[in-house]
């Protein structure tokens, strides 16, 4: 009878030490498992491939691009509410005429007579801000010239003193001939508007580039 109590208890003991270590094992397993998945490469491209199974692509014809409406210039504006006919910003200017003898440094720069002689080297050196920039590339002659003279008479009516005008170097041009280079500097030599004119800096644009000084308003004056 003693030896019944005995063996009883051995049995009840040891099917909880196997259960015990079942559990272990199977905590183990699992613990290994999550251990493996984290250690494995993640292959991003085929985990987008697989996300992107279930997307439809938008079809071309569903496509709609919102661009901004083009606004008329101030000029325009204020010409089409007096019922007037506005005329052209470059009205007058030419593309031709020898100004060789008007240019500083080398042909890189222009300083009007009523200007300080070194009006165009601290232009160069930075002592006005750039307000407004125009980039002329992509444009033929004559968008390029009214373009630019327009942006002027913009600049103008918002009191921007110094501008950037970008012509390139004319690496896209037949013969990689910088055509808007000579004409940008001539069209600006005709403008009474502009006091100086150099070559930007390096960083700037260098020689595909321009810094630009125009004449204060009498309103930005007070």
């Amino acid at each position: 009878m003693r030896g019944s109590k005995v063996g009883l208890a051995d049995l009840k003991r040891l099917k909880k030490d196997l259960q015990e270590e079942r559990e272990r094992a199977a905590l183990a397993s699992r613990v290994a498992a999550v251990r493996k998945a984290e250690a494995a490469p993640v292959d991003a491209m085929a985990a987008f491939k697989r996300s992107m199974q279930s997307v439809t692509p938008l079809k071309q014809s569903a496509r709609v691009e919102h661009k901004p409406a083009p606004q008329p210039s101030p000029a325009l504006r204020r010409a089409n509410a007096l019922g007037e006919t506005p005329s052209r910003a470059d009205a007058g200017v030419s593309d031709g005429g020898e100004i060789t003898h008007l240019l500083s440094e080398g042909g890189t720069a222009f300083v009007r007579s009523d200007a300080a002689p070194d009006t165009a080297r601290n232009l160069r050196r930075g002592q006005w801000r750039a307000g407004a920039e125009l980039d002329l590339h992509g444009l033929r002659v004559e968008q390029a010239r009214h373009a630019l003279l327009s942006f002027l008479d913009e600049c103008l009516e918002h009191g921007i003193r110094c501008v950037r005008i970008v012509h390139g170097k004319g690496y896209g041009s037949q013969g990689l001939e910088p055509v808007l280079k000579d004409k940008a500097r001539t069209w600006l030599v005709q403008k009474n508007d502009v006091l100086a004119f150099s070559e930007a800096p390096e960083r700037e644009g260098g020689a595909g580039a321009l810094l630009v000084l125009l004449r204060q308003s009498e309103g930005s004056r007070k």
